[in-house]
């Protein structure tokens, strides 16, 4: 049976809703309807539990699925239910309008009995993994993964870069923290990794899906060796470069020029010169990560400390701790904002032009010693690396975050975790933390078996004609290729749809959202619109069920009104929509189509919103050849920080 349970939030949105009117025109539309006070507390559950029996359609009236959403399904023990936001879609924005409220609530309502007819059970997966995480290291966040995983009793390879030893982590990592921290730090780490089996090499080859990797090495011998794993940490490190003003800085050219790390190293020589002029130089063109900055404050402060006269010439100079710069003030450095235009050597040492453009001021200093701060960066290795595992660098050549809000450790690919300098310059307690949050995903993924629920792709073989748009568009790398067959990864998929939309020939249909089922909700909601509003415009907004929905939910929130005309239909992704379904939209009746997804770089899918701005870029430019109005159709992001996006996409009209 249907069934429909109204919620009237404890009598408050029956005062702008006429429920009465509601339920006798939804009557046809499900076999019994219930009208509760309070559907959240348990009084109202655990009516909706004593009513609904095995196999029963449910649809919930009431507040967004985000609030009641997980209380009801724990109650129920089913995903058949559809759920409808009455009080932020309906009440919470139009409660100046009684009449367009009630008709609204009724397209709505009338929409969730659809959904119901096309809804099935999602299918459940249960994958068995491989008890071992591979860690490739090389930084200290692949240490401490190490040390924790040995802890939690996982079987453990720590993959190091030939030539890699205990020396070689600390010169790797000076900037990370002081001398005595850092080297204590190693000391503990390295003791801890009795148990664990390392090996020296570089990644050649990736097969496999999460929980049941196959991945070969190559050592510095070429020999290769092939090993199974549930789970794969890239913890690779960082290592120093030479940034660009060290050329007009005369290094390499000049004895009186070389790198502030030598120049420290230099300085704690037993017969080291003592009482120099010293110039640190930091490159105006690169933006200091805090941990460079809280490094360059802590050795500018020990040079000081040797009885050097310091100055430091510099745009800007990042540190999450305070003290550090108050320290290096205090103990003589100086700092001159500004860039070093020009270096002249002579018989006195080095004559430097140092500009002030904000202030429009040029200082002239002599100094014995010129020190170029090095810039920290991912290894050189890094992008092969990525590309023999199938994930993605960003655009300072660290290895892509998945979601960096979300999901901060996880890359593209499902079941490979990044940790520390692999991700972007840490100092060191964060890098440890950042080890400690891959561990935790790694362990999640190999201790017990997945279980996988989801309303999954179904491919037609007939229909398809191996084009690979899929394969390609899929975030998830959940599609692949198989004796000339699209093939689907369950343990990959996370349920986003956007394969629908690349599909050119339509080959692939989600469960539950289906080509049929938006066609006949868009047909139903124009349907029962035009009945209760005849000629009142409506407008139609496709939205993705992360962002988009919390932004228009939270519109109701904070009570931002926009047009009642307009009915909102969730999406898995906005990059599941395609071309047809906004087409469909316009021809249905629909005065304008809006595309909501989440904000750039922001899709919890990864490409959900670049793929969701081209097809509406794609649908304009089809309506305008064929001297329709491009503007019906458009394409915006929204997110719970700004409700109020919904308001100024949507006029107060229609």
């Amino acid at each position: 049976m249907k069934k429909l349970f109204l919620c009237t939030c404890n009598n408050t949105l029956n005062k702008t809703v006429d429920f009465s009117k509601v339920e006798k025109e939804v009557a046809k539309a499900f076999d019994t309807i219930e009208t509760v006070d309070s559907l959240c507390l348990e009084d109202g559950l655990t009516k909706i539990k004593k009513s609904v029996s095995n196999g029963d359609q449910v649809a919930i009236g009431a507040c967004s699925s985000q609030i009641i959403g997980i209380p009801v399904k724990e109650k129920l023990k089913t995903d058949l239910i559809s759920f409808v936001p009455l009080r932020e879609h309906v009440v919470w924005v139009h409660s100046e309008d009684s009449k367009s409220a009630t008709s609204k609530a009724i397209v709505l309502l009338t929409d969730a009995a659809l959904q119901l007819d096309y809804m099935e059970p999602p299918i459940e997966f249960n994958e068995n993994m491989i008890e071992r995480v591979l860690i490739i290291g090389g930084g200290i966040a692949g240490l401490k993964a190490a040390s924790d995983l040995q802890k939690l009793r996982v079987g453990v390879t720590l993959l190091e870069p030939p030539g890699q030893n205990d020396e070689k982590y600390y010169e790797d990592h000076f900037f990370m923290s002081d001398k005595e921290t850092l080297a204590q730090m190693l000391k503990t780490l390295h003791k801890s990794l009795s148990g664990v089996e390392r090996a020296q090499g570089y990644v050649q080859e990736i097969e496999g899906q999460m929980g049941s990797y196959e991945i070969t090495w190559k050592d510095s011998e070429d020999n290769l060796t092939t090993q199974d794993y549930g789970a794969i940490i890239i913890a690779t490190g960082t290592q120093q470069y030479i940034p660009n003003i060290a050329k007009k800085c005369r290094y390499g050219k000049s004895e009186r020029v070389l790198t502030l790390q030598s120049l420290v190293t230099r300085s704690g020589k037993k017969n080291a010169k003592k009482g120099s002029n010293i110039l640190v130089v930091t490159d105006p063109d690169v933006e200091m990560s805090s941990a460079e900055g809280s490094h360059l404050l802590r050795m500018t402060e020990e040079l000081a400390s040797q009885g050097n006269i310091i100055f430091v010439s510099h745009s800007d100079i990042q540190t999450d701790d305070e003290n550090l710069y108050r320290r290096a003030r205090n103990s003589g450095v100086i700092f001159l904002r500004g860039n070093v235009k020009q270096v002249k050597e002579h018989d006195g040492g080095l004559t430097c032009l140092i500009e002030n453009r904000l202030e429009s001021i040029v200082r002239e200093v002599t100094v014995d010693t010129l020190a170029i701060n090095e810039l920290v960066g991912p290894i050189s290795d890094t992008t092969r690396l990525a590309a023999a595992l199938g994930v993605e660098c960003d655009d300072n050549g660290f290895i892509k975050t998945r979601y960096s809000k979300m999901k901060p450790v996880q890359t593209s690919r499902r079941g490979i975790f990044i940790a520390g300098g692999a991700k972007t310059v840490m100092d060191l307690s964060h890098a440890l933390v950042s080890a400690q949050n891959a561990v935790l995903e790694a362990f999640k993924v190999v201790r017990s078996p997945l279980k996988h629920s989801g309303w999954t792709p179904l491919i037609d073989d007939e229909s398809c004609d191996v084009c690979k748009a899929c394969i390609t568009a899929c975030p998830n790398d959940a599609l692949r290729l198989f004796e000339d067959k699209v093939i689907h990864i369950p343990v990959h998929c996370e349920f986003c749809g956007i394969c629908v939309s690349a599909c050119p020939t339509r080959a692939i249909e989600f469960q539950s959202h289906s080509k049929e089922s938006w066609f006949t909700r868009l047909e139903t909601i124009a349907k029962t619109h035009s009945h209760l509003e005849r000629n009142k415009p409506f407008t139609l907004v496709y939205a993705c069920s992360e962002c988009a929905n919390a932004s228009i939910d939270q519109a109701g929130f904070t009570g931002k009104s926009y047009a009642s005309g307009t009915y909102v239909i969730q999406f898995p992704c906005a990059g599941m929509v395609s071309p047809i379904e906004i087409l469909k939209g316009l021809v249905v009746g629909a005065e304008r189509v809006i595309v909501a997804h989440c904000p750039p770089g922001g899709c919890h899918h990864q490409t959900g919103d670049h793929l969701s701005e081209l097809v509406v870029q794609l649908t304009r430019e089809m309506l305008r050849e064929v001297g329709q109005d491009p503007d019906r159709v458009r394409a915006t992001y929204m997110m719970a920080a700004t409700p109020e996006k919904m308001q100024k996409e949507v006029e107060l009209r229609g």
